[in-house]
């Protein structure tokens, strides 16, 4: 998990209130955010950002409407229980929900985690709203449904989508220096158990393709990338793989098939946890079991105990992950929709690896906590996003307050 963020809060009091009244009242506030954990500061010139506002007393009600024109997002108040401070607060968001703004009220007497919870999802978004994500080629001619418009990712995420032609990674895998792609190779073939399919010609261009991606990733300063990376097999005989593995363990989200929607997903729980998430295909739903197999070929291997290198499975070419990873808690999510305002979230249990010869090389079976009826009747893509831990709660909470709308 990310370490909590700092909450900044704006207080605000009505002129009738004696200063000393006001300056206990935000004292005693603040013990109250101390005492539940919660990183903060108050804020009071007005060129300083804030994330919420603290309504100290009632009459503040129109220095809080002014203070949220400043604000970008949904609107979080502070209460407390007395001096009028809940009466107002109920008042501002009755009369911002009036004009069509978001916001909700946290009582400072709630003992609840919500209040840090708060700050941690602020911290997240911030880094949404400054994330690049490169659409490293067109997505795949088969993501009928997973081509959103860079500007609608904008609008309801936050990241800056960058278009990069897939060229620009065929000319740096010409380019690529053959010391960085020999440290590549020797780096996976080290620590797998077994090297099945893959040649030293396939590892090695395999490596080129890992050194050539990392090198665009930098030239584009991007946080994630999706990359089309079949044109990799039908060009060049070699696949994407590996280089996608490799970027995730080193902190970059990489998706394949230049599916957006499922490196949002992947950005949006590396943001929320810290660490990187899988991406594959759900092979095999059982809806009344509440189970689903997962397979793909780009593993992270953090995310695994042992792994092998085999050949890419669709074209037998390459170099592939066959990772396994271990039981224990997950979550599977997605992000979707026409309006990108769908989310698929489910906590669940990592039961079992495979090696099904007729699917991608990493398999995974996941039990999870949720209709998956709803996979079958309103899907929202052909990837799905695995991540260790239980984070739907965190995940629908993040969903409610900044996108559901």
């Amino acid at each position: 998990m990310l370490a909590a963020a700092m909450l900044r809060i704006r207080p605000l009091a009505a002129a009738l209130n004696p200063p000393d009244q006001v300056a206990a009242a935000v004292a005693r506030a603040g013990e109250r955010l101390a005492r539940r954990g919660v990183a903060y500061r108050f804020v009071t010139a007005a060129a300083d950002a804030a994330d919420a506002l603290l309504i100290v007393t009632g009459g503040s009600e129109h220095l809080a409407l002014a203070a949220t024109e400043r604000l970008a997002g949904p609107v979080f108040l502070l209460a407390h229980a007395g001096l009028n401070s809940l009466p107002a607060a109920l008042e501002v968001l009755a009369c911002l929900r009036q004009r069509g703004r978001p916001g909700r009220i946290f009582p400072l007497e709630d003992e609840g985690p919500e209040l840090a919870l708060l700050a941690r999802h602020l911290e997240v978004r911030r880094r949404l709203h400054a994330a690049r994500l490169g659409r490293i080629g067109a997505p795949s001619d088969w993501l009928v449904a997973s081509a959103p418009p860079p500007e609608l990712v904008r609008a309801t995420w936050g990241p800056e989508v960058v278009d990069v032609p897939i060229e620009e990674v065929f000319a740096a895998m010409a380019g690529a220096d053959p010391t960085d792609a020999e440290r590549v190779r020797a780096d996976a073939v080290a620590a797998a158990e077994t090297v099945g399919e893959p040649s030293p010609a396939d590892l090695e261009a395999a490596a080129r393709v890992a050194v050539a991606l990392a090198a665009v990733v930098r030239a584009h300063r991007l946080d994630a990338c999706a990359v089309r990376c079949f044109d990799l097999v039908t060009r060049a005989g070699t696949t994407g793989c590996l280089a996608l593995s490799r970027l995730q363990d080193e902190g970059i989200v990489a998706g394949c098939e230049g599916d957006v929607p499922a490196a949002l997903t992947l950005l949006w729980l590396r943001l929320t946890t810290g660490g990187p998430g899988f991406m594959a295909n759900p092979q095999a739903i059982d809806a009344a079991a509440g189970t689903v197999w997962l397979a793909h070929c780009t593993v992270p291997r953090r995310l695994v105990r042992r792994y092998a290198l085999r050949s890419h499975f669709e074209s037998s070419q390459g170099v592939a992950i066959a990772g396994e990873i271990p039981p224990g808690p997950a979550t599977v999510a997605r992000i979707g929709g026409a309006d990108l305002r769908g989310l698929f979230v489910a906590d669940g249990e990592v039961t079992a690896s495979g090696d099904d010869p007729n699917r991608c090389r990493t398999q995974v079976r996941v039990r999870l906590d949720a209709d998956l009826g709803e996979l079958l009747t309103r899907p929202l893509g052909n990837h799905l996003v695995l991540a260790p831990g239980h984070l739907a709660a965190e995940f629908r909470e993040y969903y409610r307050l900044f996108v559901a709308g």
